[in-house]
């Protein structure tokens, strides 16, 4: 039976700058304890604990696209990175589809589609994790961002092609659009793909679109979770939210709904709408992105967490984050965050980007009984399921089973 030997982990960045780096990176200092672990990355700094761990790291230097001064580099490095092409295949020249496998997390902000001709020359088995939409949606979210509304349509059919959904302008997402059909057949006709989901949210939105050689696996993202005493909630009176600040995430809506109902607010987050929503909601408490003490320290002053998400998000990492504190949720009905609340037993769930049904929820929770509503919180939430040590044993058991049906 072939066994795991050699992991390469791909993605963009070096650091961490969101959910899927966090998974990436926090995965390879794990795994490199285990097995070899060899991360190739484009955009840095390098994290500090990767530079500690035992991770080989493959690092090109490079700028995202989006802020690359020089936009023709940006328009081609986007569509087809040469270098990480070139790179990469050098580095799967020293191993084996007998014990390796690469693992791809993001590609779309640096590296480009390149990566995956380089994989498919290899002969490598190649995992993918669906952290988000982009393997099916040209703008990554099946979001519409001019509308600021979920998009139903079929990826690259002619109504998705005439629709500009695009956050920017058209002309970027017929750029989009041509990535899109450069990746299309750069990743489709891969004869060693699979794709790890993270819900059954993603499974419901992503499966469909998966042709049936590829296989699937389930698996959880491992999230941060507290080890300490539970928050007293119902000493508090915060109702808190914790995102990236841009549109899709919805903290307009958290911001509204709180200043509307006049309560107290924190927004823990960085991002273009920062400024903007400042100015728009001055009393809501922004405090930025946050470290993990300063974290804890806005958990421990939080009545209830709110996740206002616009888009089909693919888990809701800090749903389990507040959860783990017994901090009671408030998440929207269209996204994989409500398959972890149960609805006016452990939390509320509210209509997706709907002001009345989100105020409606927040008064709701105003005539619960909390201490009820954190113990049953407590008693359903089983924080080892979201571990790292749980996600390794998982997630090289997958490795293994992609060795040993290796077509």
């Amino acid at each position: 039976m072939k066994k795991i030997k050699n992991i390469i982990i791909v993605n963009d960045w070096a650091c961490i700058d969101g959910g899927a780096a966090a998974v990436a990176l926090n995965t390879a200092v794990a795994l490199s304890n285990i097995l070899n672990v060899y991360l190739f990355c484009a955009v840095g700094p390098v994290d500090n604990g990767i530079k500690k761990s035992k991770v080989h790291v493959h690092f090109l230097n490079k700028q995202d696209i989006l802020h690359d001064t020089n936009r023709l580099r940006a328009i081609i490095n986007g569509l087809w990175h040469k270098k990480s092409a070139v790179e990469l295949e050098r580095l799967l020249e020293n191993f084996s589809n007998e014990d390796t496998i690469v693992h791809v997390h993001t590609w779309t902000k640096a590296l480009s589609s390149s990566i995956f001709r380089s994989i498919a020359k290899s002969n490598l088995q190649l995992v993918i994790t669906l952290h988000d939409y982009f393997c099916f949606c040209p703008n990554g979210g099946f979001y519409n961002y001019q509308k600021s509304e979920i998009c139903n349509k079929k990826p690259l059919s002619l109504s998705c092609i005439c629709t500009n959904c695009d956050v920017r302008s058209y002309p970027q997402k017929i750029w989009r659009l041509l990535r899109q059909k450069i990746q299309n057949h750069e990743i489709w006709n891969n004869h060693n793909l699979h794709f790890i989901s993270i819900s059954n949210f993603t499974d419901k939105i992503c499966v469909p679109l998966i042709p049936s050689n590829a296989k699937v696996y389930k698996l959880y993202d491992p999230v941060e979770l507290s080890l300490h005493k539970r928050v007293v909630i119902q000493n508090n009176t915060n109702y808190i939210c914790m995102a990236r600040l841009s549109p899709e995430k919805g903290v307009n809506l958290f911001c509204k709904a709180i200043t509307d109902l006049g309560f107290n607010g924190i927004v823990m987050g960085d991002g273009e709408q920062l400024d903007d929503l400042k100015k728009k909601y001055p009393k809501i408490n922004f405090v930025g992105w946050v470290n993990s003490c300063d974290k804890e320290k806005y958990f421990s002053q939080s009545k209830a967490f709110v996740f206002p998400s616009l888009w089909y998000e693919t888990f809701g990492l800090t749903v389990a984050e507040a959860k783990s504190y017994g901090i009671p949720c408030i998440v929207p009905d269209n996204c994989a965050a409500s398959e972890q609340v149960a609805d006016g037993k452990t939390g509320y769930i509210f209509k997706t980007g709907d002001l009345d049904s989100l105020k409606a929820a927040i008064m709701k929770y105003e005539q619960t009984d909390l201490k009820q509503m954190q113990k049953n919180l407590l008693d359903s939430f089983h924080p080892e399921d979201l571990s790292m040590e749980t996600h390794l044993k998982k997630l090289i058991t997958i490795y293994n089973d992609i060795l040993s049906n290796e077509k």
